[in-house]
């Protein structure tokens, strides 16, 4: 379950744990702690063939041409977790 602000409703065992994502996939809007960040922070992509079809989509063989070129990093996140309180 996805709520605002990238904070995702997870149930473990029966037990609500909540999640705070570093960011949210521009593509599927998942939330993402690790990932390709794209034009400097202004598209993100949790998976690698959504970052590949942008970096072709913008002129690029594949993700290797666009990194030598800046245009895309992979990078990774700290991880958030939540106190739920019912």
């Amino acid at each position: 379950m996805y709520l605002d602000d990238g904070i995702s409703v997870v149930y473990v065992s029966s037990l609500p744990v909540s999640m705070k994502w570093a960011r949210n996939c521009s593509i599927t809007g998942e939330g993402m702690n690790q990932g390709w960040v794209g034009d400097d922070g202004c598209f993100y992509f949790k998976y690698e063939k959504d970052a590949h079809k942008w970096c072709v989509s913008r002129g690029y063989r594949d993700i290797d041409d666009a990194y030598a070129d800046d245009v895309i990093y992979y990078t990774e996140w700290e991880e958030f977790e939540l106190d739920f309180e019912e």
